[in-house]
């Protein structure tokens, strides 16, 4: 099978398209044909190395998490889907494997297509709408009416992350640029922060959680905007596990308030509600760009610049 792989961390240069050998599917798990794969910063993270030390170097290497494919072949253990199901998901597998003709995945990892989005846009969901999700809910236990700062409102993670937040009842302060203000400002956000022209540390806001998309705040300079019990949210999983220890010193004299890291869990159960309200259009993906499997370098090249408003997405098959 056709696969874009990486022999090598680097630069967007280091992916050569190539002819590998299509997964052997387990008895728990399923075989996709991918039509679409939806870009992450995971992605291009991993591309550059940032993972090694804990996934290895599997050298050649599929990236790549989110799809949007029909399935072909089923294990004996699989009850939910069947084949020719149009599914969409997010693979568990170490580095992923979603660029390619080709994925496989355990059962947990997708749901039903829903029939009112295009194959592009069903790739563009899983990973940022369920980490969304599992943040509001399992990390941060938001009520209705508490109020949710997205710093980096503008891109895949924040546009999905503020509707999410308005279905759940929650008020939004995002945070981006002068050239985002028209795009975020279509999701409605009870407050708008252009971070160009104004200091956000500096402000007297009071949060319930600053979710950090952007990755460039911290738990210590953030905690003055939480209110009591509020928490910090960091989606960049690994880096803010490192700096846990600090986060943790900071925490005993800050009443009740947390720093915390966020590593999306496989649940399919999570996907089934996603998918319910793209099905009843309370959730939606803004495509940035498309790109050709062999356009892949250039993909990570314009995602890693971080200007993207939503999602971008490659085109696999048709």
């Amino acid at each position: 099978m056709k696969a874009a792989i990486i022999n090598e961390f680097g630069s967007p240069d280091v992916f050569e398209i190539s002819d590998i050998e299509k997964p052997i599917i387990n008895p728990d798990q399923l075989l996709i044909k991918v039509k679409t794969v939806g870009l992450n910063p995971i992605d291009w993270k991993q591309r550059k190395g940032n993972h090694k030390l804990i996934l290895g170097s599997p050298f050649p290497i599929v990236l790549g998490y989110d799809i949007c494919g029909e399935v072909i072949e089923i294990g004996e253990e699989v009850n939910k889907l069947k084949k020719g199901d149009i599914v969409f998901g997010s693979l568990d597998n170490k580095y992923g494997g979603a660029l390619a003709e080709f994925a496989v995945g355990h059962e947990k990892c997708f749901s039903l297509k829903p029939e009112n989005i295009t194959d592009e846009e069903a790739a563009a969901f899983p990973m940022v709408s369920i980490t969304v999700l599992q943040a509001f809910r399992n990390k941060s236990n938001l009520k209705t009416g508490q109020t949710v700062l997205i710093n980096g409102a503008s891109g895949g993670v924040g546009h999905i992350a503020m509707q999410i937040a308005k279905i759940m009842g929650l008020k939004v302060i995002a945070v981006a640029s002068t050239n985002s203000k028209d795009f975020v400002e279509k999701y409605k956000p009870d407050l708008f922060i252009d971070y160009s022209h104004q200091d956000l540390l500096k402000t007297d806001i009071k949060v319930d959680v600053f979710l950090d998309v952007a990755c460039n705040y911290s738990f210590p300079k953030t905690k003055h905007l939480l209110n009591p019990n509020g928490v910090y949210l960091n989606l960049a999983f690994i880096d803010t596990i490192k700096k846990m220890p600090v986060f943790l010193l900071h925490q005993i004299f800050a009443k009740g308030k947390k720093g915390r890291a966020l590593l999306m869990k496989h649940n399919n159960s999570d996907l089934d509600t996603i998918a319910q309200w793209i099905s009843e259009n309370k959730l939606k993906v803004n495509i940035d760009k498309t790109f050709s499997l062999e356009q892949i370098s250039e993909a990570h090249e314009y995602a890693q610049k971080g200007h993207n408003k939503g999602k971008n997405v490659i085109v696999i098959s048709n």
